[in-house]
Formats: C-alpha cells, sequence, structure tokens
C-alpha cells in the first residue's frame, strides 16, 4: 500500500514515521526555564546530522494549545541542553515526562524524578543516566509547518564508567536502548 502524506495531518504523519522508522534513539532532555526549573521532556524525532561541526536535531511539535514546546523556547533562551539517552529502565519515568504540564512546573519535581548535575555549566540529568550529551543552541530549521527542527552542537560527552573503554569499543548492551526496537 502506498500511503500519500500530503493530505494526512501532521499527527498522522508522525503515527506513520515513528511506527516505521525503528530502532531510533530518545532524546530525554533537560533545559532551564525562565522561572528557574528543569524541563525534562523526551524526544523521538532525534539524531545526529553532522560530525564536523558535531551537530544533534530534534523535531519539534507545537503545544496542543499552538505554542513552542518549553524545550524549544528554553533553549532558543539559556542555549544549553542536556540531552541523555533514556534505557529500559527509565521507561517509566520518560513517558511521565512527556505529558504536557505548565511552562512553570518541572517534570522532574511533579514526577518524582531524581537530578544529578554531572556539568557545572548544564542543566542535571536524571541521577542514574549512562549516556550523557552536553549540547549548546545552533540554529532553528523552519520548515513553515507544524514542526520546527532544533540543532544543536554536541560539546561534551558524559558516558558512564561501566561503558566506557579507551579503545572506544563501547558494551551498548549494558546501555539498553529504550526507543521503539530496541526490546527484546
Amino acid at each position: 500500500m502506498i500511503i500519500p502524506l500530503s493530505p494526512l495531518t501532521p499527527l498522522k504523519n508522525f503515527k506513520l514515521i515513528s511506527l516505521s522508522l525503528v530502532p531510533r534513539p530518545i532524546a530525554w532532555v533537560s533545559s532551564l526555564n525562565a522561572s528557574g526549573n528543569i524541563n525534562l521532556a523526551p524526544f523521538s524525532f532525534f539524531n545526529v546530522i553532522s560530525l564536523e561541526p558535531t551537530l544533534l536535531s530534534l523535531c519539534f511539535t507545537k503545544k496542543s494549545d499552538g505554542d513552542f514546546k518549553d524545550t524549544f523556547i528554553n533553549a532558543k533562551t539559556h542555549k544549553k541542553l542536556t540531552i541523555s539517552i533514556p534505557s529500559l529502565k527509565h521507561q517509566q519515568s520518560v513517558q511521565e515526562s512527556s505529558k504536557e504540564l505548565q511552562s512553570t512546573l518541572s517534570e522532574a519535581t511533579e514526577f518524582g524524578i531524581k537530578l544529578k548535575i554531572l556539568h557545572p555549566g548544564y542543566p542535571p540529568a536524571p541521577a542514574d543516566i549512562e549516556v550523557v550529551f552536553f549540547c549548546e543552541f545552533y540554529d532553528v530549521l523552519d520548515f513553515k509547518s507544524a514542526t520546527d527542527t532544533l540543532v544543536v552542537e554536541l560539546k561534551e560527552i558524559y558516558i558512564q564508567d561501566l561503558l566506557y573503554k579507551e579503545s572506544l569499543d563501547f558494551d551498548f548492551r549494558a546501555l539498553g536502548r529504550s526507543g521503539r526496537g530496541y526490546k527484546n
């Protein structure tokens, strides 16, 4: 069956693509809002788009009221994001943090997700996370549609000692990726 995307709603396109383009990583993004609270939100449309400079992309839809999502606003305002790569043990917390809250509230506080500062210049990450990317705002790709793509530059990486080897030969089975298609 060939399905033309143009007559479909952005939500239907999202569902078709997200259910068929697997496996893919989940980005669990920490950002600082104007009130000083930590926003924590998952993104399933996330990936590397360049190695030189090292750029990552996060695809954003709008909130249910049509406004920009908090992470998008926070990244443009404060310029720094912490992107964690969750594993299966984080699945429930990732799902809870996907709920739309008022921008003045923190998903970490509301859902009891413990945070830890791994890099003093960036927002904290979930306390037991294994891989974290410390990123800075780079650009926005505006497609004049219901979605925008935030481009961030990866500045530093935290990798839990259990996973890291000097040879850079990682044992990602220990990471237990959480994106659709990674489950056994």
